[in-house]
């Protein structure tokens, strides 16, 4: 018997038009360190292509190492970005900061339709802790959770201490957030390999302090070509915040391979920084909910046989059964997981044929692997108060599923 699996974790919901309601889909944030974003990038249109296409994954984005003496840069590349577009975006943009000659700016592109924009401030810097003062933004998204931005590129010979002073614009931040810790701090830390050491990190306050999660581990390469080191980075901190971050997300987009760049010339005029990103859970309006179920499931199909079709005579307390020679839908409902696999169990031990014990060993694996408890999938809080148990035999393929209502991501 060929055993083909095919485990399946899916979000089912069908809506074609509900008046009034909405579902709000994950917000994408993300940080890219652009290398010198300025006049000479902006007059090559390959590069500019690609760096369109890379930030129209995002529904807010700092670009970091924007240098113009003009300030035209930022608003050439907001003009490239909504071209063609009905959902545009607009630009936040900061002060040219640094102390020196060499001044750089953070621009922030974000959608007004997926986020608004509460505020926005230059971080003071009252003790100069920054070579480019920090951009703080105050953004509420579209499930009304206020937020806020931290936008840094911090001195690479001043890593260390650059990020341990972010602890005190959080501080800062939070003020206007009245009290609330909900911050996401991204950026270009210049967080590892040369510079900052392993024996330096137990004194970076934003690393060892259990307020702030570290979304980016120091295993993650967010340099283009020639090194591999995690210097791009995502920080967040609060309650609400962290627990609307979508499990897995956080990652660096690795533009070249995603969209197939080859030229390699092409690529270094582009970045030598990959994006890094992550998502925020959507949600799912009570008018919707009160009218569909969405769920998600695992399933395992395996062949068919004659055999099995024919010998099966057990239908057990199915709420649903419909058995015929070419053709099997059995469905049950129980109300915890135990009594799910003891369903199974007994189901498969009457139909030997039909049901193979490797189908019923790789869902019960998947299973306990925890494929039904993910708090991204389920929320933190949330039990599964039905579990669906279906068998659905249309040869030459049958496939044995269980599935349990969950969030809408």
């Amino acid at each position: 018997m060929e055993l083909v699996l095919i485990p399946v974790a899916f979000l089912a919901f069908a809506i074609l038009s509900i008046e009034g309601a909405d579902i709000v889909t994950p917000l994408r944030i993300g940080a890219w360190n652009a290398q010198r974003l300025g006049k000479t990038k902006m007059s090559k249109p390959a590069v500019v292509s690609i760096m369109v296409q890379v930030l129209r994954r995002y529904d807010v984005v700092a670009v970091l190492e924007v240098q113009d003496v003009s300030e035209e840069t930022p608003k050439l590349l907001l003009s490239a970005l909504n071209e063609g577009l009905t959902d545009t975006y607009n630009l936040s943009l900061s002060r040219r900061v640094g102390r020196r000659t060499y001044k750089e700016q953070y621009a922030i592109y974000y959608k007004p339709s997926r986020a608004t924009l509460v505020s926005a401030q230059q971080y003071s810097d009252p003790v100069d802790a920054f070579e480019y003062d920090p951009y703080v933004l105050v953004f509420e998204d579209s499930n009304q959770l206020r937020f806020g931005t931290v936008s840094i590129h911090t001195k690479p010979d001043n890593a260390a201490q650059e990020i341990d002073a972010l602890v005190d614009v959080y501080e800062n931040l939070r003020l206007h957030l009245l009290g609330a810790g909900d911050v996401i701090i991204l950026g270009d830390f210049n967080a590892g390999c040369n510079y900052v050491t392993n024996s330096e990190w137990a004194n970076v306050r934003l690393r060892q302090d259990s307020r702030f999660s570290w979304l980016i581990s120091d295993h993650v390469d967010t340099t283009v070509r020639g090194t591999a080191c995690p210097y791009d980075r995502i920080v967040v901190s609060g309650a609400n915040l962290t627990s609307a971050v979508y499990s897995g997300s956080a990652k660096a987009y690795y533009f070249e391979e995603e969209l197939g760049l080859k030229d390699h010339a092409l690529i270094d005029d582009v970045s030598d920084h990959y994006p890094v990103e992550v998502r925020l859970r959507g949600a799912v309006a009570p008018e919707v909910l009160a009218k569909v179920t969405s769920n998600v499931a695992i399933d395992v199909s395996f062949e068919a046989t004659q055999e099995g079709l024919t010998s099966n005579t057990e239908c057990g307390n199915a709420e649903v059964c419909i058995d015929t020679p070419d053709h099997v839908l059995m469905r049950w409902r129980v109300h915890n997981i135990n009594d799910a696999k003891g369903l199974i169990t007994v189901f498969a031990s009457n139909n030997r044929l039909l049901v193979p014990s490797e189908a019923v060993s790789v869902l019960f694996y998947k299973l306990e692997e925890g494929a039904l408890t993910d708090s991204t999938l389920y929320g933190a809080d949330h039990t599964p108060s039905v579990y669906t148990i279906a068998l659905l035999c249309l040869p030459p393929s049958c496939s044995l599923s269980i599935s349990a209502p969950t969030l809408v991501n």
